[in-house]
C-alpha cells in the first residue's frame, strides 16, 4: 500500500478527549481554519462558519448539558454551523425571497452539512499536523438551545457539530475501523460482502474492547446507540426553526 506523510497522518488519527494546559496560539487557529476552508464546498456558497466559545462558564454549561467534559476542558472549543445567511447578504428583496424559498428544501441543508463535514475533517487533519489533538462531536449539537440563546444565530444558520482542540494529555490508541470490503464496493452494493465485513470487524472489536476491560462489540454497541431511549423530536424540529423546512 502506498504511504507518505499525509496518508500516515490520516491513518494515525485518535480522538483526544483530555488536554494539557498548554495554550493553542491564535496563529495556529488561523492556520487550521484557513486550511479547512480551502477545501471543496457546495456550489461555492461556502455555507460553513466556525464559532469559537471562549467563555469558560458557557463551555461548562454545554458540557453539563451534553455530558462531554472535553468541551469544558478543551483549550479551544468551536461550534460548527451550516451558514447560508452569508449567501443572502446583498440580495434585493425579490431575489432574497426566491433564495429563501430554495433554501427551505432539504437538499440545500444536506449540501451545507456535507460542506461542514468536509471543512471539519480538514480542520482536524490540519490540527493534528501541528501536533495538536482534537475531537469532533455530533452530540454537542444537543445544546442547540444554548447556542441559539447565546450565539445569536440568525435564520439559516444551524449548529451541526462541536470541535475541541488542544495539546493531547492522553494517548488512547488508534481504534480499528472496518476493512476495505466494508467501505469499498464495485458496480453495486453487495449485501453479503458487507455482512462478512461486519462479522470480521465485530471480532476485531471484541478483542479491542477486551484489552480495555470492556465486554462489548461493534454490533452490540450499535444496538445500544440505535435503540437508546431519548426524545429526539426537538433536534428533528431544529432545522425547521432555522428556516430549513425540509420540503
Amino acid at each position: 500500500m502506498i504511504s507518505n506523510s499525509t496518508i500516515d497522518l490520516l491513518k494515525q488519527h485518535m480522538s483526544i478527549r483530555a488536554f494539557t494546559d498548554e495554550p493553542v496560539s491564535d496563529e495556529m487557529v488561523e492556520t487550521i481554519f484557513t486550511a479547512a476552508y480551502a477545501g471543496p464546498n457546495f456550489s461555492n456558497l461556502q455555507p460553513v462558519t466556525f464559532i469559537e466559545i471562549t467563555d469558560q462558564q458557557f463551555k461548562a454549561d454545554i458540557s453539563a448539558q451534553v455530558g462531554m467534559s472535553y468541551i469544558e476542558t478543551a483549550t479551544r472549543f468551536f461550534v460548527v454551523t451550516v451558514d447560508f445567511n452569508k449567501d443572502l447578504i446583498g440580495l434585493d428583496d425579490e431575489t432574497r425571497r426566491q433564495a429563501e424559498a430554495r433554501l427551505s428544501n432539504y437538499s440545500m441543508l444536506e449540501g451545507g452539512v456535507v460542506s461542514a463535514g468536509v471543512a471539519l475533517a480538514r480542520a482536524q487533519v490540519a490540527a493534528e499536523s501541528l501536533g495538536l489533538g482534537c475531537v469532533t462531536m455530533a452530540g454537542a449539537v444537543g445544546s442547540f438551545e444554548l447556542y441559539e440563546e447565546r450565539l445569536h444565530l440568525p435564520k439559516f444558520v444551524k449548529a451541526v457539530m462541536g470541535f475541541s482542540v488542544g495539546y493531547p494529555a492522553q494517548n488512547p490508541g488508534i481504534k480499528p475501523k472496518l476493512s476495505l470490503p466494508g467501505i469499498l464496493m464495485t458496480d453495486k452494493y453487495d449485501q453479503k460482502q458487507m455482512e462478512q465485513a461486519v462479522k470480521t470487524y465485530d471480532d476485531v472489536m471484541v478483542k479491542y474492547y477486551d484489552k480495555r476491560g470492556a465486554d462489548n462489540s461493534w454490533i452490540r454497541n450499535n444496538a445500544k446507540v440505535l435503540t437508546r431511549q431519548e426524545n429526539l423530536t426537538p433536534l428533528s424540529n431544529y432545522p425547521v426553526r432555522k428556516g430549513f423546512n425540509l420540503r
